[in-house]
């Protein structure tokens, strides 16, 4: 699965709890009090004022690669 700025961030979490760390390192919190954030990461990292969008993305995508490559 390749992550975009339209996927759903709970989607995202259901990957690989692992994910969890990508965001934290990059001072965005994938969760709301009620649980993942429930809309896009697209407006998820808007909220946080990410200013590169799709290198964050690149990243979550690389990170997720790797991982499920040494798992």
């Amino acid at each position: 699965m390749t992550i975009t700025a339209e996927t759903l961030v709970e989607e995202i979490l259901d990957i690989d709890p692992g994910v969890v760390r990508y965001f934290i390192l990059n001072k965005v919190r994938p969760f709301t009090c009620g649980g993942a954030y429930p809309q896009a990461l697209g407006a998820l990292l808007a909220r946080y004022n990410v200013e590169d969008v799709e290198g964050f993305i690149a990243g979550l995508n690389e990170f997720i690669a790797n991982g499920m490559e040494s798992s």
